[in-house]
C-alpha cells in the first residue's frame, strides 16, 4: 500500500517535470529536402547502384580516392544512381553525404561525386568546410570537363578526369 501511495506522486511529477521523449532518429531531423532519396548504403568510395563501371575500373577510382584522403585528409566519394526518385540533384547528392558521414566531423570537409545518367545530371556536393575551396563555379567546371566522357558513356574516364580536377583544387596533384 505505502509503494503504491509514493507510485501515484512521483508518476505525477514525472508528467509534470516535463520527462523527454527519446531523441528522434537522425533520419527523422532530415529537412524535406532529402525527401525522395533513398536510404541506400555507402559500399566503400564508390558506391555504383547504376553499375556503370567494371569491378577493375571501380577498384582504380576506389585507389584514386584512397591516395586523396591519405594525401589530403579530405573524403571524397562517388555515387552512382539508376534514379533521383523525383528528388533534386543537389540534394541528393547532399543528403548522402550528411547521411554517411563523409569529411572529416570538425572540419565538415567531404565532397560527394553523384551521377544520375539515365537522368542526365551530375553534382558534386561539398561539406561547409570544403565550399572556399571547391566553389560552385570551380565544381561546375568540372562538371562540364567531365561531360564529353559521359556523353561517349566513358563513365570511368569522366570520373577519373573529375577525381584528378577535384583532388588539383583541393590541395593533391593527380
Amino acid at each position: 500500500m505505502r509503494a503504491a501511495a509514493l507510485a501515484v506522486p512521483l508518476a505525477i511529477l514525472a508528467v509534470a517535470g516535463g520527462c523527454k521523449a527519446a531523441p528522434e532518429p537522425v533520419a527523422a531531423k532530415e529537412t524535406a529536402a532529402c525527401d525522395g532519396v533513398p536510404q541506400m548504403a555507402l559500399a566503400g568510395r564508390v558506391t555504383d547502384a547504376a553499375d556503370l563501371l567494371t569491378a577493375e575500373e571501380e577498384a582504380r577510382l576506389s585507389e584514386r580516392l584512397a591516395r586523396y584522403e591519405r594525401d589530403t585528409r579530405h573524403q571524397m566519394v562517388v555515387v552512382t544512381v539508376s534514379d533521383l526518385n523525383g528528388a533534386r540533384v543537389d540534394n541528393f547528392g547532399t543528403c548522402l553525404g550528411n547521411r554517411w558521414k563523409i569529411g572529416r566531423k570538425d572540419q565538415d570537409d567531404g565532397i560527394v561525386v553523384l551521377i544520375a545518367p539515365k537522368k542526365r545530371q551530375m553534382r558534386i556536393a561539398t561539406g561547409t568546410g570544403m565550399e572556399k575551396t571547391l566553389t560552385d563555379d570551380k565544381a561546375q567546371a568540372i562538371v562540364h570537363r567531365m561531360t564529353p566522357y559521359f556523353a561517349k558513356a566513358d563513365y570511368a574516364g569522366g570520373l577519373s578526369a573529375g577525381v584528378d580536377a577535384i583532388a588539383a583544387q583541393t590541395g593533391d596533384t593527380p
